[in-house]
């Protein structure tokens, strides 16, 4: 019920006496509603219509019960908001009428989009980001003189050019499916949602003695996948050589262990299933296609190397070459489909601030996943490598350009990540020339024929792993 003396208006963009300013500071801006050509006025009002009726003096200061004589209240607020100390001259009864909802419309209205206006802010493209266009922002906030009143200018739009900026990047990479690039809608959420499972040995009473666990049935808790330690077995050839592991002996007292084991009905972990519904990058994201990745000791041992060297990653500098892995297999054993689709899952699971992209290429096109920024949480696909190469040296040449400005700000800066790179060389060959390993982990999968790898491991610094 509206207090006694209190005029309720009806406001055909909100409730009752509800002004728009009231209702700006419980809502956040739509991004896609705002574009860089929006007007301020109508940003500043949240898209509402501008008052019809502007209040009397009079009619505020019977809102802050004020029984004084000494102020003329026949005086319409447009007019008040201009001069305020002049027509109010007492500070305690200025600033509670200054402080109502609709004279903070007003205020927004009358005073501030005006000298916005006078010095050329006319929408938010000339508004500009938070280092843009200082000069007149500074004349603007010098005129108006109210720091409460400029910081609500600045605060909406800011966040208002901000989301019609990212609605405009997002708008950017949106093509149709015969040019270079579309999107891939729920790819990123399909593998970064992807549903584990697990099949376990030691059950006697089990065909094999193996049981299936599947991880979205209620009750199932899925164990947490091997540690280095558990798969930090055998990592190259020199230790293949100086091992014999096919010997009679080590074969024999191998089996007896496993059957001393099973009989004990001591459970193992023989292999988990990760399951995305709309498959993974190698199937093309077909959902009709293979759906699920097995994932061996083996994988997880390649896992486990690929996040030390992220780890280690921040003790890099610029000026130091990051070294890329390559890992060789041979065909049929699951370095493609399945190392290459688990390594995927885990780097998009790895810390964003550490990892922001992964780059997957295959079949000479390629897949950017997005985990930062406008474009988070979203996949682009590119049919030509190419294509993506160009828009994985954008990503570049923007961290860069913010890493500088921190750098200008005193902020010390390490040896930042602009993201991951699985490149399987089936398709299209890249050279290796053109990535930049500098800023890009990188993982290369491929079979041992050394046609397919060769340029990656005459490189010095590149770095073999053995599936």
């Amino acid at each position: 019920m509206a207090g006694r003396g209190r005029r309720v208006r009806q406001n055909e963009c909100g409730s009752a006496g509800e002004p728009p300013l009231s209702r700006a500071r419980v809502e956040s801006v739509p991004g896609p509603r705002w574009t860089l050509n929006s007007d301020v006025a109508d940003v500043l009002l949240r898209g509402a219509r501008p008052p019809d009726n502007v209040m009397l003096l009079s009619e505020c200061l019977e809102r802050v019960r004020h029984r004084g004589t000494d102020i003329d209240g026949n005086v319409r607020m447009d007019v008040v908001i201009q001069e305020p100390e002049f027509y109010i001259p007492d500070e305690h009864t200025r600033r509670r009428i200054l402080s109502l909802p609709e004279c903070q419309t007003y205020a927004l209205v009358y005073r501030a989009v005006p000298l916005l206006r006078r010095k050329g802010i006319t929408g938010l493209l000339q508004w500009g980001g938070a280092d843009e266009n200082a000069d007149a922002k500074r004349a603007v906030r010098d005129a108006l003189a109210d720091d409460g009143l400029w910081n609500t200018v600045c605060s909406l739009l800011d966040i208002a050019f901000n989301a019609a900026k990212d609605a405009g990047a997002r708008g950017k990479v949106v093509m149709s499916e015969s040019e270079a690039a579309k999107f891939i809608p729920g790819a990123f959420e399909s593998v970064f949602e992807a549903r584990w499972s697990y099949v376990e040995s030691g059950h006697v009473d089990m065909p094999l003695g193996l049981k299936i666990f599947d991880g979205t049935v209620d009750g199932v808790v899925v164990p947490p996948v091997w540690s280095f330690a558990e798969v930090n077995e055998i990592s190259g050839v020199d230790e293949l050589e100086v091992l014999d592991l096919e010997s009679d002996g080590e074969r024999d007292m191998a089996a007896e262990h496993e059957r001393d084991r099973v009989a004990a009905g001591q459970h193992c972990v023989e292999v988990f299933v990760l399951t995305s519904a709309m498959g993974w990058p190698y199937t093309k994201f077909i959902p009709t296609n293979a759906r699920c990745v097995f994932v061996r000791r083996e994988m997880v041992r390649v896992w486990r190397v690929v996040e030390e060297q992220i780890q280690m990653w921040p003790n890099c500098t610029h000026q130091c070459l990051n070294k890329p892995y390559i890992l060789l297999g041979t065909p049929g054993i699951g370095k493609s489909f399945g190392c290459g689709s688990y390594l995927l899952h885990e780097l998009l699971h790895y810390d964003a601030a550490k990892v922001p992209a992964v780059a997957y290429f295959v079949g000479g096109s390629a897949y950017i996943f997005h985990k930062t920024g406008a474009m988070a949480g979203r996949v682009v696909f590119y049919r030509k490598a190419g294509d993506a190469l160009s828009a994985m040296d954008e990503i570049t040449a923007g961290n860069m350009k913010t890493e500088g400005t921190k750098i200008n700000e005193g902020q010390r800066m390490g040896g930042e990540m602009d993201g991951y790179i699985i490149f399987d060389v089936s398709g299209t060959f890249v050279p290796y020339s053109q990535f930049l390993l500098v800023r890009w982990g990188c993982v290369v999968l491929s079979s041992p024929n050394t046609k397919n790898f060769a340029e990656w491991a005459k490189q010095n610094n590149a770095l073999p792993i053995y599936i």
